[in-house]
């Protein structure tokens, strides 16, 4: 009987730490969500969003290169993009 216990334990001890890594990916998926979503709107409110996808990325792995290259063109985009 004993060991029946330990058992049964043991199941509970699994089936809550499932539980936990289930709600633990649901609030990493979430939180990837909220973040699409807002940047999805900051394209949207710069306008950007009339050209199409392939432009938008371009533009956006070029901007990249340029705040890697140049820190004052990086505060130069933090004061333009100030709302």
């Amino acid at each position: 009987m004993k060991m029946l216990d330990e058992i049964e334990k043991e199941s509970q001890l699994i089936a809550r730490y499932k539980k936990l890594i289930t709600l633990e990916q649901l609030r990493k998926r979430k939180a990837d969500t909220r973040q699409k979503i807002e940047l999805g709107g900051l394209v949207i409110k710069s306008g950007i969003n009339i050209y199409n996808k392939s432009i938008i990325f371009g533009g956006l792995v070029h901007m990249v290169e340029l705040i890697d290259a140049d820190d004052d063109f990086k505060v130069f985009l933090e004061s333009r993009g100030c709302f």
